[in-house]
């Protein structure tokens, strides 16, 4: 197996910079279109069959060092009690969001094996195809960003999230513990099923300052994180939009930091010091650019994240829907090419 990523995972010696892309399994991809043309985005995520073959994909067609599950980070709470349905192009919702305590009690904490078993077979699946060529990352959503869907969000501010955790903080604990300790089991069983590594996105920690990160999502975090190391397995987390956060995320317990496009990759370098790897950060957008734009940005970028303890070459967000194919793999090449040694 190609094991750059891992190693970087853990800080060691690497012949070269290892990549893969948040999204890379997607729209960029005519493979994904034409599948996602005929059976829809639920169907495959509840396909296992489907979902190894799209999570695939890149691999095959861009040379990344590691495939990412190709899932919906909201499929973690479904066995939970709640009910998601998804509309394009408004994407995913729940039609029975959490507004109270007494929907907060209502939701359970099962065995997420007999919940999503189609998640675990898919995984399995890929652990066997795999086996020889590179990791898979197994992943979910944090449970702020989650419960902020839970919630239903009534505006691009979270109105209806920052009520819940600054007006009704009981009930947002009661939620948050639930979401926690589900998420820490479901991400244990993708290490099982053949994940070699699992990530925690956190998609919407920037909607908190510092000292609300701290007090009301980084307790979480860490519970999930702690959970996770009896797995044996690299741990990820990337709270976008959290940069102001670094100097508490830096101790979460995570292997690896992503960092987002909003911080020089050697000022978070600094700021998280040698005890993490990095996982980032160009601007996904340098991707509309031309070869030689592209080229330069990632020598900028491995350029800037070499005194880190490890890097994994990444985008500061997902990939662009309407980022051309060839400009994703070249570089792919590019980060390959440059950071050789």
């Amino acid at each position: 197996m190609n094991d750059t990523f891992l190693k970087a995972c853990r800080g060691e010696k690497t012949d070269y910079t290892p990549v893969w892309f948040m999204r890379q399994a997607g729209r960029i991809l005519p493979d994904y279109r034409k599948l996602i043309s005929k059976h829809g985005f639920l169907n495959i995520c509840r396909t296992p069959e489907l979902t190894a073959e799209v999570t695939i994909q890149p691999v095959d067609t861009l040379g990344v060092d590691a495939a990412i599950f190709f899932s919906d980070i909201l499929t973690t709470v479904v066995p939970m009690g709640m009910n998601l349905v998804y509309n394009e192009p408004k994407g995913p919702s729940f039609t029975n969001p959490v507004r109270t305590k007494a929907d907060a009690d209502r939701l359970v904490v099962p065995d997420p094996e007999e919940g999503l078993k189609f998640v675990y077979d898919a995984q399995k699946i890929l652990a066997r195809e795999l086996a020889n060529r590179v990791p898979f990352i197994g992943f979910a959503g944090s449970p702020l960003t989650v419960m902020t869907f839970m919630v239903g969000s009534s505006s691009k501010n979270f109105d209806n999230m920052r009520h819940m955790i600054f007006a009704d903080t009981p009930t947002f604990r009661i939620v948050m513990d639930k979401v926690s300790r589900f998420t820490a089991k479901y991400l244990a069983a993708q290490a099982r099923s053949g994940a070699s590594a699992v990530m925690l996105f956190d998609s919407f920690a920037g909607m908190l300052g510092p000292e609300d990160f701290q007090g009301y999502n980084l307790p979480y975090i860490k519970s999930i994180i702690a959970e996770l190391k009896k797995e044996k397995v690299p741990v990820i987390y990337f709270g976008l939009g959290a940069i102001g956060s670094l100097d508490q995320i830096k101790d979460c317990g995570a292997d690896v930091i992503g960092v987002d496009y909003g911080i020089s990759l050697d000022k978070a370098v600094a700021q998280l010091g040698k005890k993490v790897s990095v996982q980032g950060n160009l601007e996904p957008y340098v991707l509309l650019q031309t070869p030689e734009q592209i080229e330069a940005r990632a020598k900028d970028t491995l350029a800037k994240a070499k005194s880190a303890r490890g890097h994994i070459f990444n985008l500061g967000h997902g990939v662009p829907s309407e980022a051309p194919m060839d400009n994703v793999k070249f570089l792919v090449d590019a980060v390959h090419r440059l950071s050789r040694r």
